[in-house]
């Protein structure tokens, strides 16, 4: 159990630090590059919330491994082998203490899934706004093309009447 604690802070904790790396990246990209205003506005959102996601992970993995540092795991393995009507105001206190700790793991964690739930429905609201556009200068270019042949017939046909 130790080692999977660890093992599972650890890979947070190199996630995290990946992630925040990539979006530094993106940062410098975007005050390097010229871009379309819902360009630029739609990037520093995927920045903020995924520098926000590596923050949370962080927190996440530092709290994991102080629970298992601080012997929280070990005192929790201990209050559960004993009964209610045996516990002491003291094991009462570090109880709630621990429930206090896991309910802001768990917060944490709940907070780490709206993030990327938040990013993922970014993500598909910018490309639907993009394919919309993109499907609109397609049309605008047709329809000019057609307008164009359409001249180009009117003129023909002129040229056969004279």
């Amino acid at each position: 159990m130790p080692i999977l604690i660890i093992t599972m802070s650890v890979l947070l904790a190199g996630i995290a630090l990946i992630s925040f790396r990539y979006q530094l990246r993106n940062w410098r990209r975007l005050h390097s590059e010229s871009l379309a205003s819902d360009d630029r506005r739609y990037l520093r959102g995927v920045f903020q919330r995924r520098t926000l996601n590596a923050v949370l992970l962080l927190a996440l993995a530092g709290m994991l491994a102080g629970s298992y540092l601080s012997g929280g795991l070990a005192e929790l393995g201990r209050l559960d082998g004993v009964k209610k009507e045996e516990m002491t105001e003291d094991d009462r206190a570090a109880l709630k203490s621990l429930v206090i700790y896991w309910m802001i793991v768990l917060g944490l964690l709940f907070f780490v899934m709206a993030v990327a739930v938040s990013d993922y429905v970014a993500l598909g609201l910018y490309g639907r706004q993009q394919l919309k556009r993109i499907r609109t200068e397609q049309r605008d270019l047709l329809e000019r093309d057609l307008a164009m042949v359409r001249q180009q017939k009117l003129n023909d046909r002129m040229k056969r009447l004279q």
